[in-house]
């Protein structure tokens, strides 16, 4: 029978680089940003319902989003991300779902970073959260998107508290430090049943 593991974190807390461990170990990940800018292309279905909802504005001259203006206005006003969540949460998820079904190994991942937000704990058999402090989330953030604290600091706090995901999920890896592969491959063996 299939498991399917949600693996979470925050903006700038090392998703990708347990990911990446994970998929050395031979294992597929599904990843939700991903299906988003895929389904977020001209002419694709999240593509049409974002113009539909927020207007031409948000167009590059070549007609692609410009994910940067809409990055900027859902970081800063709380309804407009809620619109956006609202119309790309059930396209996003539904595509979670074609992919699962069409793997047939007994253990799959999926990389959702607004896994509660977007209220998908359902999906899941286990979650994972990948867990940094706050202090050193913003510098990261900072350093990895070359922005200001506080363009950093209204990103991070536009997503649900990492110390709030680490509470809720089976398993937390904290990459604070370089113990991260280590913690993994350890919760990697208990979701195969080996230890």
């Amino acid at each position: 029978m299939k498991k399917i593991i949600g693996i979470t974190g925050g903006i700038a807390s090392g998703k990708s680089y347990v990911c990446d461990i994970i998929e050395k170990q031979g294992f597929k990940i599904i990843d939700s940003d991903k299906i988003s800018h895929e389904l977020s292309k001209i002419g694709y279905p999240l593509y049409n319902a974002i113009i539909k909802e927020f207007g031409n504005d948000y167009l590059l001259d070549n007609k692609e989003l410009d994910r940067k203006k809409l990055g900027a206005l859902i970081f800063t006003n709380e309804n407009e991300k809620l619109k956006l969540n609202s119309i790309s949460h059930p396209l996003i998820i539904n595509e979670i779902n074609n992919q699962i079904n069409e793997i047939n190994d007994d253990l799959i991942f999926v990389d959702v970073p607004l896994l509660y937000e977007s209220k998908m704990e359902n999906l899941f058999n286990e979650i994972i959260c990948v867990y940094v402090d706050r202090k050193t989330q913003i510098k990261r953030l900072m350093n990895r998107d070359n922005i200001s604290y506080d363009y950093a600091l209204s990103k991070i706090s536009s997503q649900m508290s990492l110390d709030e995901k680490a509470k809720l999920a089976r398993y937390v890896i904290d990459n604070s430090d370089d113990n991260t592969q280590t913690m993994t491959l350890k919760i990697l063996k208990k979701l195969k049943g080996e230890q």
